[in-house]
């Protein structure tokens, strides 16, 4: 059974699949009340075994009119307060004082700000190197790469049980209300 189901309602998307034994739901919607857009991830382990399951949250940030004329001066880094990661434009003319951020409810185990170490030279979205290769992402953040954020959580889910995770995409006037965001969300 392989097939993915996909409905949609006022204000949110609800997309679920089941495969080797593992059922995933992932509902999207924005809060009412603040600028955040949260995406709930339900994983129900239907085998009779342990399961360990890797998964990736990705954004490729934009943060402008045209990803190509931004990415040269978008500035990422990790949050150490928080784990998120956070990203800057600040050539940008209109939302260069603005931060947008990405957070699990819980620290990631990996983190990248560069999509080439995500994608791999001459890779393509389709099957990130990142996630086919077995190889740890490398934390690598700041200024001058192809600016993305791929955060990576491993879970273990026990026989017949299941888990919950939430991740955060949001913008903020500066880092303090980010934080202040996050933190809200993870609640």
């Amino acid at each position: 059974d392989s097939s993915y189901i996909t409905r949609f309602g006022h204000g949110y998307a609800r997309f679920q699949h089941r495969s080797n034994g593992i059922e995933s739901e992932l509902v999207q919607f924005v809060a009412s009340e603040d600028p955040v857009k949260i995406s709930r991830i339900r994983l129900i382990n239907h085998s009779s075994q342990t399961r360990r399951i890797s998964i990736t949250a990705y954004v490729e940030w934009v943060l402008g009119f045209s990803r190509t004329v931004n990415a040269p001066f978008i500035v990422t880094e990790v949050d150490p307060e928080t784990g998120g990661v956070f990203a800057l434009n600040p050539w940008h003319r209109e939302f260069g004082n603005r931060i947008v951020f990405a957070a699990w409810d819980a620290p990631a185990a990996g983190v990248t700000c560069d999509r080439q170490e995500f994608v791999g030279r001459n890779g393509h979205l389709e099957a990130p190197v990142a996630l086919t290769a077995d190889v740890s992402l490398s934390g690598r953040c700041g200024a001058g790469f192809d600016p993305c954020v791929a955060l990576q959580r491993e879970v273990n889910i026990e026989a017949e049980d299941q888990i919950e995770l939430t991740f955060v995409l949001s913008q903020a006037a500066g880092a303090d209300t980010a934080r202040e965001l996050i933190q809200r969300f993870r609640t």
